[in-house]
């Protein structure tokens, strides 16, 4: 039997805490790091996984990323002794691991973090293991049903008949985890199987989520909404609700139908690409918004010398599904002024003013230094005389969406990354009427849970020389989801959405192709003034 599945997943601080500390992991962004093939998959599985870091001192955090790296690496590279066998064996390895970074690293001890993993073979069905208080359910014909159990305090209170489920919704005690990874020298993980049929969803999830929407809540919107939907509002709704702790989840929806084992899946895939690759040619071509009469003035550049205000107007994206062009903004540029407590700004050449950022001169290093535009959001793959991606970043300040398009060279992206979460960072060329262009941009792909990381789809030659040199790079976004989340800046509170500036360094992660970004310092957009001030 061969059934596909779609997958959506999301990651947010809450409305709180300052750092996200949980992580997450799926076996798509996997699979090329890993180098696994068809096969590997087809005798191994296809692995999911959420966890739930804690500890002072962003201890939590290395927590959990360790345990999901160590997850993946472990059970798909480990000798081959069954799905069951190789996970636990994973499991208990990612404990030993956390316990003896917290060893080498006194300022982590006590660091531990849940872990709920779901592992899919289409003959067999899910296997899902747990440790903590993060949680895995399937939703199958219109019912929801939780199937890991909670291994905290409360949970096991309520278990054993001594508290009430509506005591211990509410028990002072609830954030009590009894078994966690790094918090002893083993961990037993439980283990739980379920056959898969077509159409269920799994969702895995930290508490973060489970503790503010109820199982019938989750129900509904399973039952009334797409996939996609269904994520965006169980996210909204968490956040409606205070989300006084990190919200993520990762949902599975099998889709397909039993296939003979002698046939391919193949084909069903060649037609599901070229349907989505014609679908979206023909939306680009002739159903999105038209604007009347394109600019073709070019964005201002940037120079130390304050530009007077007003400054030309840059024409913002049209949002999605707009009837007509929207209003033009107006945007200014400052130098920092000189009470800065930074040295004197030098000229940045390559920094330009583009929609929805706002930019102005900040001081650089010893050394050259480069300035981009970055934004990560939901992309797609237009084909015509000029390939193109198409990244739609949605600014959370005004809820309005924003596009910023570039010409995906003919060695970049494979379609298989059509809609995927990408990033672009690049130098703003011509702005045009239906979104921002970047020149020269670098193609990532944001890697599991863990910030500042990326896949490498395509970068420039150039740009090898800035990662090369390690060359501090100013990249100008926003705060929030889309700019300063993927880049480990965190977002003050009330600032979602608005200008920042980050300065830093590009690296190769040791360990494999993927690039570390490492932000140095943060510059925050004033509007009173209209000029960027170092973050304390």
């Amino acid at each position: 039997m061969h059934i596909l599945y779609s997958v959506q997943k999301r990651t947010h601080p809450g409305k709180v805490r300052a750092n996200n500390q949980d992580a997450h992991g799926v076996i798509l962004e996997w699979r090329k790091m890993l180098g696994l093939t068809d096969a590997d998959l087809q005798e191994r599985g296809h692995l999911f996984a959420v966890a739930d870091g804690m500890g002072g001192h962003a201890a939590g955090e290395v927590a959990s990323q360790l345990a999901i790296e160590t997850l993946f690496r472990e059970y798909y590279t480990a000798a081959w002794q069954g799905p069951k066998a190789n996970l636990e064996a994973a499991i208990a390895t990612a404990n030993d691991v956390i316990l003896r970074e917290a060893e080498a690293h006194p300022e982590m001890a006590g660091m531990g973090t849940t872990l709920v993993a779901a592992l899919y073979r289409p003959e067999e069905g899910w296997l899902i293991a747990n440790v903590g208080d993060s949680r895995a359910y399937v939703f199958r014909a219109g019912r929801i049903e939780q199937i890991t159990q909670d291994h905290s305090w409360v949970a096991e209170q309520a278990r054993s008949g001594i508290l009430t489920e509506e005591q211990a919704a509410h028990h002072p005690l609830s954030n009590v985890i009894t078994r966690s990874l790094g918090g002893e020298e083993s961990v037993t993980p439980d283990f739980f199987r379920r056959d898969a049929n077509p159409g269920d969803i799994a969702l895995l999830c930290s508490d973060g989520l489970s503790n503010l929407v109820s199982d019938q809540e989750m129900a509904e919107l399973l039952k009334s909404y797409p996939l996609d939907e269904v994520a965006e509002k169980l996210l909204e709704l968490a956040l409606e609700r205070g989300a006084p702790d990190n919200v993520t989840f990762i949902l599975i929806q099998l889709v397909g139908g039993k296939q003979r084992r002698s046939r391919s899946i193949l084909p069903w895939l060649a037609l599901t690409t070229a349907i989505m690759i014609l679908g979206g040619f023909l939306f680009w071509t002739y159903a999105r918004p038209q604007p009347s009469k394109p600019p073709d003035a070019p964005v201002a550049l940037l120079t130390t010398t304050p530009i007077p205000s007003p400054t030309p107007a840059i024409p913002s994206p049209a949002p999605a599904r707009a009837t007509a062009t929207p209003p033009q903004e107006t945007l200014a540029a400052a130098a920092i002024p000189a009470s800065s407590p930074l040295s004197t700004p030098s000229p940045i050449e390559s920094a330009v003013i583009a929609a929805p950022v706002v930019v102005a001169a900040i001081p650089s290093l010893e050394g050259s230094l480069e300035g981009f535009i970055f934004v990560q959001g939901p992309a797609a793959i237009v084909r015509g005389e000029e390939d193109e991606v198409i990244i739609t970043h949605v600014d959370l300040k005004d809820n309005t969406p924003r596009e910023y398009i570039a010409t995906l060279p003919g060695d970049a992206l494979p379609h298989a990354w059509i809609g995927a979460e990408q990033a672009a960072l690049g130098l703003p060329g011509v702005a045009r009427a239906d979104g921002q262009r970047l020149t020269g941009a670098w193609f990532l792909a944001p890697f599991g849970g863990r910030r500042a990381i990326f896949d490498t789809l395509w970068i420039s030659p150039q740009a090898e020389k800035l990662i090369a040199q390690e060359t501090p790079i100013l990249l100008y976004t926003v705060n929030g989801q889309g700019g300063g989340d993927s880049l480990s800046v965190d977002t003050p509170a009330g600032k979602e959405g608005a200008p920042i500036a980050v300065l830093g360094t590009w690296r190769r992660v040791s360990w494999s192709d993927f690039l570390q970004f490492n932000a140095r310092q943060v510059f925050d957009y004033e509007e009173a003034d209209q000029s960027y001030h170092p973050r304390p």
